[in-house]
């Protein structure tokens, strides 16, 4: 089984709309989908064959909307109910330029993290735990990477600044930063391969196992505990949305690593699916990845 937790889910309300500041504008369309990071991991998951449940809270008319179309898309799902306040809904504008407006959502206390780390006592040390996003309360992700060490099950981490910083000391098996929030991490910017390549071993270094980088149409590549270095290209195609497409790189990546065993063939299904959702207008198919994956080449190096 593969978890996800999403300690702040999402209802993401997407517009096709040519958007002028300062005048009232009109979507051409609009679709309404369940959001978050791992959420989207584990819709991805399913696409893709692989079973999953997606873990985390919801609060209010809206996370009730949340679990209903998870419900409706057939996702597994155990969100906790939190007292007070209500899910946010991030807003996502496709134009000439994509843009999004992510709310905040409801704050957790610390009697929700019990109750979450209650549900994590059914992992075992078969399973995988995904645990992405933003960090309201960074002592959360950590409490929860503690507990799931004691398990010996595969984590995957998906989180930037501080709260990456402060997980790495748990050794997840797994992190994955896109190239920006790798260089940012270090104060670096405009971070090239090459670059990047040290910095995926400095985190190495402090603690993660397997850095795998996001580089956009570039592709991806994964360092290794074992310094073996793996290097995808993007397929060609054109791109029409990039909301997801990471985390369907997690969740191709996790299911070729579930079906070979290989980082190499995994690296490939990864990059294949992060393709398929971008050249989609939502999380793309196992029959769509499958047909990319055709086009992936990965090329092996060792440090």
């Amino acid at each position: 089984m593969i978890y996800t937790i999403t300690t702040n889910p999402s209802l993401d309300y997407t517009v096709d709309a040519d958007v002028i500041l300062g005048q009232i504008n009109r979507a051409n369309s609009e679709i309404i989908y369940p959001g978050g990071k791992g959420i989207n991991v584990s819709l991805s998951l399913q696409r893709l064959g692989e079973e999953t449940r997606a873990l985390g809270f919801a609060a209010g008319r809206i996370g009730q909307t949340i679990r209903d179309l998870l419900d409706d898309l057939g996702c597994p799902h155990t969100l906790l109910e939190l007292g007070s306040g209500q899910s946010r809904i991030n807003v996502k504008i496709r134009g000439p330029v994509e843009t999004a407006v992510n709310g905040r959502g409801p704050d957790l206390g610390a009697g929700d993290l019990v109750h979450l780390l209650e549900l994590l006592q059914d992992v075992r040390r078969e399973d995988t735990v995904v645990l992405s996003g933003w960090a309201q309360n960074i002592a959360i992700y950590v409490s929860i990477l503690r507990q799931l060490e004691e398990t010996g099950c595969m984590t995957v981490l998906d989180c930037g600044g501080e709260a990456l910083w402060q997980c790495l000391d748990c050794h997840p098996f797994l992190v994955k930063p896109n190239l920006v929030e790798l260089g940012a991490l270090f104060g670096v910017e405009d971070l090239e391969y090459a670059e990047g390549v040290e910095l995926a071993h400095q985190l190495q270094l402090e603690g993660a196992r397997n850095v795998l980088v996001s580089m956009g149409g570039s592709g991806a590549f994964l360092l290794t505990e074992s310094r073996e270095l793996y290097f995808a290209s993007a397929c060609a195609g054109r791109t029409n949305n990039t909301v997801g497409a990471g985390d369907s790189l997690i969740a191709g990546f996790l299911t070729g690593l579930r079906r070979t065993g290989d980082f190499g063939s995994a690296l490939q299904m990864g990059v294949a699916a992060g393709c398929a959702t971008a050249f989609s207008d939502w999380l793309g198919t196992e029959e769509y990845t499958l047909e990319l994956m055709e086009q992936i080449r990965v090329e092996k190096s060792s440090l």
